[in-house]
């Protein structure tokens, strides 16, 4: 399937007949780029307030977690709206297409908002209640609530960033999400460091550069024609269309948005685990954890773009399976992610653990905040390695459509594995359980991941086998078997 070029020129992908690894990469590439640029954005608040001491450094880090539960709406909605969409398109099913993406917004804005509007009204509450003192909840209090008001406006940019790669437009995505991150850093600059305004001004700008990259989507959505175009819809409106097959495609996409939402969730009650275990240790050990964390994450923004172009190459080829080679493309794409993010991992690992010193100096003037966060990142550096394998198993099992098994290894990864280590390594260890922990958590999430793609390969496997088989069955049937009714001068 070929999509029209989108406004601004440069031939589309198609998803059925570019070579694999490079509709991978050229995919990939721009989704690596823009979401890179979010996480460098968070990267760049904590640059511009890293020399206003350990305290703002920890507001920063403390308000991570909260600004973590609305964007967990966007990220679990968007995965399932990309998921049926490519599948969609690859059957040719246009109508189901246009209803998953709206369907995605609708599942991911009216609670966002809802959320927003609670967090926005008690910041400090829902501070305290994910783990911070009184004294850094309410020091913390209105960068949290403008981070999260930025964080609503870029549910907009999240789940449009999947419908447009899943369309195989990954270079709109790219383009938005750099320009507002471009636009970010000018406006940290201006607020912060020329105006004076400190952390409240690192909200503003977040606010202000998401509202922009929404509007920017807004406006393609809009103005957006041909095959490229998404018809949205509304509540009502779906359930006309769709008729009976709403309720089927609601549960589906449900299932999907459900793994990818709780473990964002559970990210954020990990996270606040950890401070909760760190302010035993002090401001620093807070702040120096934070500051792990977002390197140990923009580290990872690469094989999270990268999968990002895999699933949908993976989905397309998935959802055009009956076609001849889509299904030996949706292996070899998954083949080469694989492969490419164990690479990828293993010189990212080494990378981190050499230089962290100089890394957590980029982001603490404080000097026993650095110390801290360079402990941070060579520990949490340790476990990046295989990564991979949990990223690899994730993207196929939401690409495909198997829930249950996407659900075990993202809740794996961002939680179930992570906060039974939490609560114990800590009391046996300190601080060195602490970081320890999440070591333990990452690689028994890999183990999870490697252990299920093995399984899947092999449950497919035996399925290509078993059709083959059919195949050559009914093949050998049709040659000497004539049917009963077939004339006599089409037998001879």
């Amino acid at each position: 399937m070929r999509l029209s070029a989108p406004r601004g020129g440069g031939r589309p992908a198609d998803l059925a007949r570019d070579p694999v690894v490079p509709l991978v990469l050229r995919l990939a590439g721009p989704a690596i780029l823009g979401i890179s640029a979010h996480a460098l954005q968070m990267l760049a608040n904590g640059w511009f307030v890293a020399d206003l001491g350990a305290a703002a450094i920890a507001t920063i880090g403390i308000a991570y977690p909260v600004t973590l539960l609305v964007a967990a709406l966007g990220y679990g909605a968007g995965i399932a709206a990309a998921s049926v969409l490519s599948r969609a398109l690859g059957r040719g099913d246009r109508p189901l297409a246009d209803a998953a993406a709206s369907l995605g917004f609708w599942l991911a804005l009216p609670p966002g908002l809802l959320l927003t509007g609670l967090i926005a009204l008690r910041p400090a509450f829902w501070l305290g209640l994910l783990g911070a003192d009184a004294g850094l909840a309410q020091a913390a209090a209105p960068y949290t609530a403008l981070a999260t008001l930025g964080t609503c406006l870029m549910l907009v940019i999240v789940v449009g960033g999947f419908v447009v790669r899943a369309q195989g437009l990954a270079r709109l995505s790219g383009a938005i999400l750099v320009g507002s991150f471009g636009l970010n850093v000018l406006l940290d600059a201006l607020l912060i460091r020329v105006l004076g305004l400190g952390t409240a001004g690192a909200g503003w700008a977040a606010v202000l550069a998401q509202g922009a990259g929404a509007l920017a989507y807004l406006r393609h959505f809009r103005r957006e024609r041909g095959a490229a175009r998404i018809r949205f819809r509304t509540p009502c409106r779906l359930l006309g269309d769709c008729g009976p097959a709403a309720g089927p495609l609601l549960r589906e996409m449900l299932w999907l948005a459900a793994p990818a939402t709780l473990s964002s969730l559970l990210a954020a009650f990990a996270m606040a685990l950890f401070v909760q275990a760190g302010a035993a240790y002090g401001a620093a050990a807070v702040a120096g954890l934070g500051l792990g964390l977002r390197i140990v994450l923009v580290a990872a923004l690469p094989l999270l773009g990268l999968m990002a172009g895999a699933q949908a190459v993976i989905g397309f080829a998935h959802g055009a399976a009956a076609l001849s080679g889509q299904r030996a493309r949706r292996d070899r794409a998954l083949a080469f992610v694989t492969a490419a993010a164990l690479a990828y991992g293993v010189a990212a690992s080494g990378l981190m653990a050499l230089f962290s010193d100089p890394l957590a100096g980029l982001f603490a003037e404080d000097p026993a905040a650095r110390a801290e966060g360079a402990r941070a990142t060579a520990a949490f550096a340790l476990a990046f390695g295989p990564v991979g394998l949990q990223l690899a198993a994730a993207t196929l099992f939401q690409a495909v459509g198997a829930p249950r098994r996407a659900a075990a290894v993202s809740l794996a990864a961002q939680g179930l594995a992570l906060i039974p280590p939490l609560l114990i390594l800590p009391r046996l260890y300190g601080y060195d359980g602490v970081l320890a922990s999440r070591i333990v958590a990452e690689f028994t999430a890999d183990a999870l991941g490697a252990v299920l793609l093995l399984a899947w390969w092999r449950g497919e496997a035996r399925r290509a086998g078993a059709r083959d088989a059919a195949g050559a069955v009914e093949s050998r049937e049709a040659v000497q078997v004539a049917a009963p009714h077939q004339p006599a001068h089409e037998r001879a």
